[in-house]
C-alpha cells in the first residue's frame, strides 16, 4: 500500500511537470552556505585508558575537523522553488575514503498553494523536524554518520529522502503535515524501511501545541514479515505572558507494535523543561529538565519489549550530555545491553544556566547530576551510568562569524564499569571543543 501511494504521488507530480512550460522562468537565484572548523580534543571516551607511558599517551585524540555546505536556491514562477545543497565533512589532512566525498545533502522541489491556498508539497531530500526533534529531526541521530570523520556525533547531515505535504488552515493558526521518509529503499525484493508521519500543530506568539502519529514500517526482516512500530506523541511549549521570561516545554511519546522482530513493544519516553530568563540586559537564565526513555519491565529476558525506540532524534546530546552522547556513538564500548543506543532506557536530569555579559558574549553551564539506566541487565547490580558537567562560551564576532569553546567532563558510574573489560579502567572522560563558524 505504501508503495502504491508513493507511486501515485510521484505520478501526480510528473503530470504537473508535463503541464508546465518546457523552460520555466526563474524569478530569482540565491547562493549561500556555511563553514564550521573544529578543534577537537577527546580523552578516554571508552573508559579503558592505558596510563601514559614512554610509548603510549592513552586513549586520547586531538585533531581538526570541518564541515562545508554550499546551497543554491531558485524561485520559479507559480510558487515553485528548488533547493540544492552540497556537503563535505572531513578531518584535516585526511585525503582518502569519506573525507574526499561531496554528497548531496539537500535536493528538493517545493510547490506552494498547490491546487488550493495554503497547501504545499515538498519532494526530495529534505530536513524534517518535528518540534524540538524529540523523535524526528536527524536521520543519523542515534548512529552518527561516517562522513563526519572521527566525530560522527557532530555530523551536519540530517536530511531524509522524503515527500511531504503541508496544509496551513487559513482560518486558524493550524498546520497539518503528512510525510513519508524513505530511510531504506530497494528497487527489488522486500527490504524497504519507511517512516510515515502525521503532525498537527497549533502556533501563536506564546504557545505551541503539537500532536503526531508515526509509523516505522520495516520490511527488512529476514522473515519478510513487516515490523510495524507505532509512535504517538504530543508536545506543548509556552511562554507565560503573566510571568515574562518563564517558559515550560513538555513532550511525551508512547509506542506499540513490533520492532526488530520483538512483538508487543510498549515503550514510552518523556521530556520536561522549565526555565526562567531574568528581564535585564545580561539575560541570566536558569532552568531544569528531565529526559526519560523507558526500559524493559523484565530485564532478565532477551526480548526487551518495554524499551523505548528513539527513532531519529535531534538534539539528544543536550538532553543526556555531550560527552555521554559522543561516547555512545563513537567509542567501541558496549554499553549495558538494555541501554545500547542513545536515548534508550535512560533517565537524565539536567540543571542549566546561561548569561550574556555583553551583547556578543555568552556563558553557559549544564549539569547532569545523575544519569541512570531505568532497568539494569541481569548481570548488573547498578543503574548508575554517569554524571557530567558541560561548560560553554560563545562570541559573535560579526553577524556572520562566531567563535565557540566548550568543555565537557564526565564521571562514569558503576553500570559502565561493569561492562568495561580493560584492567586499566578509568572512570573519567573529557572533551574540549573549539569552533569557528561562518555563514554566507
Amino acid at each position: 500500500m505504501a508503495k502504491r501511494i508513493l507511486t501515485l504521488c510521484l505520478a501526480l507530480v510528473i503530470g504537473i511537470a508535463f503541464a508546465m512550460p518546457a523552460a520555466a522562468a526563474v524569478k530569482s537565484i540565491k547562493v549561500g552556505g556555511d563553514l564550521t572548523i573544529r578543534g577537537i580534543y577527546r580523552d578516554n571516551l571508552d573508559f579503558g585508558r592505558l596510563k601514559a607511558t614512554a610509548t603510549s599517551d592513552g586513549h586520547s585524540q586531538s585533531w581538526l575537523n570541518q564541515a562545508t555546505r554550499i546551497w543554491v536556491g531558485a524561485e520559479l514562477t507559480d510558487n515553485v522553488s528548488v533547493v540544492v545543497r552540497l556537503l563535505n565533512e572531513s578531518d584535516w589532512d585526511a585525503e582518502s575514503g569519506t573525507n574526499t566525498e561531496v554528497v548531496l545533502d539537500l535536493a528538493n522541489i517545493k510547490m506552494k498553494d498547490l491546487f488550493i491556498p495554503g497547501f504545499s508539497a515538498t519532494l526530495g531530500r529534505q530536513e524534517i523536524l518535528l518540534g524540538n526533534g524529540f523523535v524526528v529531526g536527524n536521520v543519523n541521530g542515534i548512529t552518527g554518520n561516517s562522513l563526519a570523520g572521527l566525530a560522527t556525533d557532530l555530523t551536519s547531515r540530517k536530511a531524509f529522502d522524503a515527500w511531504r505535504l503541508d496544509y496551513e488552515v487559513g482560518t486558524a493558526p493550524v498546520t497539518v503535515t503528512l510525510f513519508d521518509a524513505k530511510v531504506n529503499e530497494t528497487a527489488t525484493g522486500n527490504a524497504d524501511l519507511d517512516l510515515w508521519g502525521l503532525n498537527v500543530g497549533y502556533k501563536t506568539d506564546n504557545l505551541k501545541i503539537e500532536g503526531y502519529a508515526l509509523l516505522l514500517d520495516n520490511q527488512t526482516s529476514a522473515s519478510l514479515i513487516n515490523d510495524n512500530l507505532y509512535t504517538y506523541g504530543a508536545r506543548i511549549d509556552q511562554n507565560l505572558s503573566v510571568v515574562p521570561g518563564l517558559n515550560y516545554n513538555i513532550e511525551a511519546a508512547m509506542q506499540n507494535g513490533e520492532a526488530d522482530g520483538i512483538k508487543d513493544k510498549d515503550g514510552w519516553a518523556g521530556f520536561a523543561d522549565v526555565s526562567y530568563t531574568f528581564q535585564n540586559p545580561m539575560q541570566p537564565k536558569l532552568g531544569a529538565s528531565w529526559y526519560y526513555g523507558s526500559g524493559d519491565k523484565n530485564a532478565h529476558v532477551s526480548d526487551y519489549t518495554g524499551n523505548f525506540v528513539p527513532l531519529y532524534p535531534d538534539g539528544l546530546s543536550d538532553r543526556m550530555g555531550r560527552v555521554l552522547y559522543a561516547s555512545m556513538i563513537n567509542s567501541e564500548l558496549s554499553f549495558p545491553s538494555v541501554c545500547d543506543v542513545p536515548g534508550d532506557n535512560l533517565s537524565s536530569p539536567k540543571i542549566y544556566g546561561s548569561i550574556k555579559p555583553s551583547e556578543k558574549h555568552m556563558l553557559s553551564l549544564a549539569w547532569y547530576p545523575s544519569t541512570t539506566v531505568n532497568t539494569v541487565a541481569a548481570s548488573s547490580d547498578s543503574d548508575e551510568l554517569s554524571s557530567e558537567i558541560d561548560l560553554g562560551y560563545s562570541y559573535q564576532y560579526t553577524e556572520d562569524v562566531s567563535f565557540g569553546l566548550s568543555l565537557g567532563y564526565l564521571k562514569a558510574g558503576k553500570a559502565i564499569k561493569e561492562v568495561v573489560t580493560s584492567a586499566k579502567f578509568d572512570d573519567t572522560a573529557l572533551e574540549v571543543l573549539g569552533t569557528v563558524a561562518v555563514s554566507f
